[in-house]
């Protein structure tokens, strides 16, 4: 008996084909249900009270809403630790924490990606492609009292960003903290001396070493190629100013140029630059603005209010500070003339932005 159907293969054929179909449809339908964030600002922050972990929180400009505890949304678990400051490169966040490592995360998901572990202290991280970070550490020697001690050494760590294993260590001075990133030069600031070693990145070896102001803090490198090192000064007795050290990177014999500020008893911090490049800002009881070109520190601060963070959104052009008062963190929101637009509470003193 012939039991041949033809017309009823074809059919189940064109009945299975719409089915994978409609799973393959689905399965775009769930991935396109992944939430994104790339319109918005990320905000990090320390850690405050137990548990002892960080924040991030996201800003969205659209609807002027903050969603707190994104991190913990997107991914199920909390940060481990505090968000001493991040960075972004190509499709990566990176979250440097007090708790030994850094997080990596999808840029626009956040997604969790993976971790660079076992890092005595983490700082800063810069990256100089999409194989290549470093990140500055601090080195703690513990005496044999067991007593908790200062860092008294440093190294900044070369990452392979594929496999986020450690790769080389190279030494530093006391503290390294922030580092840029001039061509095959990396400047790492080391904070509690007045020195900034220049590493060549073809030879992971420091080929020379810049003295500038004590305690070096933050640097930036601006549109002009400048790098401009603010240097916090000494404290105590044997206390010293402040400087703004401006330095050519391709060209180190070339004498740097020293703007000095006016009171010992006051620290500038927070060197950032505008979104256009050609402006300063930093702190220093108030939040002050200096063109690249000036000859001279600004006399008067833009906004007049003592502050504890500051960096500029090159969407909208709006100034984003922080103030901790007792248990309360705030960010603030300036126009860039100095005037407020608005402010919301975030949970944890703020760290950083990012802004995308």
């Amino acid at each position: 008996m012939n039991t041949d159907f033809p017309f009823i293969r074809q059919a189940l054929s064109v009945f299975f084909a719409a089915l994978a179909f409609g799973f393959s449809g689905c399965e775009e339908e769930t991935k396109e249900l992944v939430p994104t964030y790339e319109a918005g600002v990320l905000i990090s922050s320390a850690t405050t009270t137990p548990p002892a972990n960080g924040n991030l929180s996201y800003y969205d400009r659209g609807t002027n809403t903050l969603e707190p505890d994104i991190f913990n949304k997107v991914n199920n678990q909390f940060l481990s630790g505090g968000v001493r400051s991040m960075t972004s490169a190509f499709d990566k966040m990176y979250l440097i924490t007090d708790a030994r490592q850094v997080e990596v995360l999808m840029a626009n998901t956040l997604l969790l990606s993976g971790a660079i572990q076992e890092i005595e202290d983490p700082q800063r991280m810069v990256a100089l492609n999409n194989q290549r970070g470093f990140i500055s550490n601090w080195i703690t020697t513990l005496p044999a009292s067991g007593q908790v001690a200062a860092p008294d050494s440093g190294q900044v760590l070369e990452v392979n960003l594929r496999t986020l294993a450690v790769i080389d260590t190279i030494k530093t001075g006391k503290q390294p903290t922030a580092m840029a990133l001039a061509g095959t030069r990396l400047f790492v600031a080391n904070l509690a001396e007045n020195r900034v070693n220049v590493i060549n990145t073809t030879t992971n070896r420091v080929d020379t070493t810049l003295t500038v102001g004590a305690a070096p803090n933050s640097m930036v490198i601006d549109g002009a190629g400048f790098l401009w090192i603010l240097c916090g000064g000494k404290s105590g007795a044997d206390a010293t100013k402040g400087q703004l050290v401006r330095v050519t990177p391709n060209n180190l014999l070339n004498k740097a140029v020293v703007f000095e500020f006016p009171n010992a008893a006051t620290t500038p911090t927070s060197l950032t630059l505008s979104a256009s490049r050609n402006r300063l800002y930093y702190l220093y009881n108030g939040v002050y603005q200096m063109d690249i070109a000036a000859t001279g520190l600004p006399r008067n601060p833009l906004i007049p209010r003592a502050l504890e963070t500051v960096a500029q959104d090159p969407n909208d052009g709006f100034l984003y500070t922080s103030r901790t008062a007792s248990t309360e963190n705030w960010v603030i929101r300036y126009r860039s003339n100095g005037t407020v637009v608005d402010s919301f509470q975030v949970q944890g003193p703020p760290t950083g932005y990012h802004f995308r």
